[in-house]
């Protein structure tokens, strides 16, 4: 429908860089961040994240809890912001069976749509407002995946609301998101008191003995090991050839690759591991997106780790 704006709302979990959030961009829903008697509001701002990385995951003294919106602080953005800016609104959600954003944002749906129609009709807006909370059944690159999908389709090939929405269902289904972490300590302690145990004991004592990182697959809402690999660069040669195989077989349906680090980005970017892809991918129109890995995956795997996400055919 001509002139009809919309609008794409996601959460620090998802690991896009910072220059795609902002206004008519991607718009955020902040996430409370807990850590020892401090309290920050994580709006996914790359030098912000690395800076609490080096403050609070750099030893194993701290664990980080990060908390979503209230549904009333949901309805507050809303109303006060986004439902006179945009006609029509998806809010990406990291996958709801570990997250409470999905179900906040859900809740706070209710009364937003019940009160739009007046601070619309105030601003002249005559068209009608609609809202989709949108469930993504994956975590962090395999977020950004979805959200690149989105805008896209939003801003390159104008496509309607609805097909917008028919190619994020369909996409959902085909991401393939994976983490390497450095750090086994927090894979394991941190995570498992979550209700997060692909990493046992023993694959954490054998990890801390012979340096073994174990590579974790995130697909259909689960997450399991399915590489054992010795030393963190060999697991990261792993990490790129799987990529180049990809691209040399034409096996993507979306076109990007989304990796994210959890410390500075320069040691990926001037690897020449990661410039072979980039290359790669330039020759055959699939963008290589490189970011910070959100601090709510870092909570998790903890400082150092890596992760990459696509979707496949």
């Amino acid at each position: 429908m001509p002139g009809v704006k919309i609008g794409i709302v996601i959460s620090p979990t998802c690991d896009v860089p910072s220059n795609f959030i902002g206004t008519g961009r991607l718009e955020m829903l902040p996430v409370s961040v807990y850590a020892r008697t401090n309290v920050f509001l994580d709006r996914r701002n790359e030098e912000e994240t690395l800076r609490l990385y080096r403050l609070y995951l750099q030893r194993h003294e701290t664990a980080i809890v990060t908390q979503p919106l209230k549904p009333s602080q949901m309805v507050d953005l809303f109303l006060e912001q986004w439902v006179t800016r945009y006609d029509r609104i998806f809010v990406l959600c990291p996958d709801s069976r570990r997250s409470k954003i999905f179900a906040n944002a859900t809740e706070a749906s209710y009364t937003v749509l019940r009160e739009y129609k007046k601070l619309r009709a105030e601003a002249g807006l005559t068209e009608p407002f609609i809202l989709r909370i949108f469930d993504a059944h994956i975590l962090f690159s395999g977020e950004a995946v979805l959200a690149f999908q989105a805008l896209r389709l939003r801003d390159v090939a104008h496509e309607s609301f609805d097909g917008i929405r028919r190619s994020l269902e369909t996409v959902r289904g085909q991401i393939r998101a994976y983490l390497i972490p450095d750090d086994l300590y927090y894979v394991y302690n941190i995570a498992r008191t979550r209700g997060e145990e692909s990493v046992n004991w023993f694959t954490y004592k054998a990890g801390d003995l012979l340096d073994i990182k174990p590579v974790l697959e995130m697909a259909g809402g689960e997450t399991r090991p399915i590489e054992k690999i010795r030393g963190f660069d060999k697991a990261l040669d792993w990490s790129f050839k799987h990529l180049e195989a990809l691209l040399h077989e034409n096996r993507l349906s979306v076109p990007v690759i989304v990796l994210s680090y959890g410390g500075e980005l320069d040691r990926i970017r001037n690897d020449p591991r990661y410039q072979k892809l980039f290359a790669l991918g330039q020759q055959q129109k699939v963008a290589v997106i490189l970011s910070v890995l959100s601090l709510s995956a870092g909570a998790f795997v903890g400082r150092g780790a890596f992760s990459f996400a696509y979707a496949e055919k």
